[in-house]
């Protein structure tokens, strides 16, 4: 007769071992997440480290361009940043490079979420200082995927559906315009009609 004793520890064991294996299987997956999810961070923070970086001469070249300051200290409000970039219909990708910070950055400062430090402030008013030529210029040169469309081109856009109205309106005139002579021809006949009628009564 089998020891049940010995049996039930053979079991637990087999048991156990089936189910460390199965935790072991788990941790493996977690450790490759977990050095998968660092080095996709360690790429993110090259990224945004290089990007300020590089954005900061274009920022300096804006404050070269700008006419010197008069001693006043510059100011700063949501509303005139919105208002400035819809004048120029810049994108906040496009003002966040010319001002050397993320657009992240521009999202919280029109919102009121985040104020400017002081030399950014000023980096914005020597921007808002310059005329449309030179932002324009400083956008082509720093950024010129973000370069607005021209307002004309996109007025001639909108335009293009009434052109085609318009080509298709006399084609619809033409077509009409052969019933009246249809309907005159029917007059005459009953007029011609009316005037032999008396002929024959008369005959």
């Amino acid at each position: 007769m089998p020891d049940f004793k010995q049996t039930f520890q053979d079991e637990v064991r087999r048991l156990a071992r089936k189910e460390l294996k199965a935790f072991e299987a788990k941790i493996n997956e977690h450790k490759k997440t977990i050095n998968a999810l660092t080095k996709r961070i360690s790429v993110l923070e090259k990224k945004q480290a290089v990007a300020p970086a590089a954005a900061k001469p274009a920022a300096e070249a804006v404050q070269a361009a700008a006419p010197a300051a008069d001693g006043r200290k510059a100011r700063f409000s949501p509303k005139s940043l919105v208002k400035f970039r819809k004048k120029y219909s810049l994108s906040q990708k496009a003002l966040a490079i010319l001002l050397g910070v993320t657009p992240f950055t521009v999202s919280h400062w029109e919102i009121g979420k985040n104020r400017p430090r002081a030399n950014q402030i000023e980096a914005f008013s020597a921007l808002a200082k310059l005329g449309k030529r030179k932002v324009l210029a400083l956008v082509a040169e720093k950024a010129p995927e973000e370069l607005p469309a021209p307002k004309k081109a996109a007025k001639k856009a909108l335009k293009a559906p009434k052109a085609v109205r318009k080509s298709k309106a006399p084609k619809k005139a033409a077509e009409k315009k052969p019933a009246p002579a249809k309907r005159g021809r029917k007059a005459k006949a009953v007029k011609a009609a009316k005037a032999a009628a008396p002929a024959e009564k008369k005959a």
